[in-house]
């Protein structure tokens, strides 16, 4: 019983910390994308987490060093940039402006550092005009989350 109790709360007891930083720059329709949000995440056994959230400057580029931990039964970090894209959308009647298409990038292994000193991930100039969206997932649109909206 006690070894099946180790073997159990082993992964239980671990937390595993990650560190990131992520260069970019953003653009719509060839123009700097400027002053917008763009945020780390982490994938959990069950959920997401914000690391960090950064904006652009107003030449559309963004620097992010994040970090965070897993707790449980994750072996690893699974971090992820996710930049709402309102490229082309616009606010109607007072209306806040609300966009289905985000854009989701995983940072591969190699730039997570488990000790502090990760190496820098650039995604170099992404035009959200062309970006490939992400959609919600059904389970996301099932709790009502379905959407991203402001009103600027």
């Amino acid at each position: 019983m006690k070894l099946f109790l180790a073997i159990f709360l082993i992964p239980v007891s671990f937390a595993w910390h990650g560190t990131v930083h992520v260069t970019g720059q953003l653009k719509c329709n060839g123009k700097p994308y400027a002053d917008d949000l763009v945020q780390v995440w982490e994938h959990k056994f069950i959920g997401h987490e914000v690391w960090y959230e950064g904006w652009t400057d107003h030449n559309g580029n963004f620097s992010i060093e994040a970090s965070g931990h897993e707790h449980g039964f994750a072996f690893a970090v699974y971090p992820y940039i996710w930049i709402p894209n309102y490229c082309n959308t616009q606010i109607e009647h007072g209306k806040p402006r609300c966009t289905k298409n985000l854009v989701q990038i995983y940072i591969p292994k190699e730039f997570i550092s488990y000790a502090n000193h990760p190496r820098v991930f650039n995604i170099g100039t992404i035009d959200l005009e062309k970006a490939e969206g992400k959609n919600f997932k059904s389970i996301e649109q099932f709790f009502g989350y379905h959407q991203e909206c402001r009103s600027y």
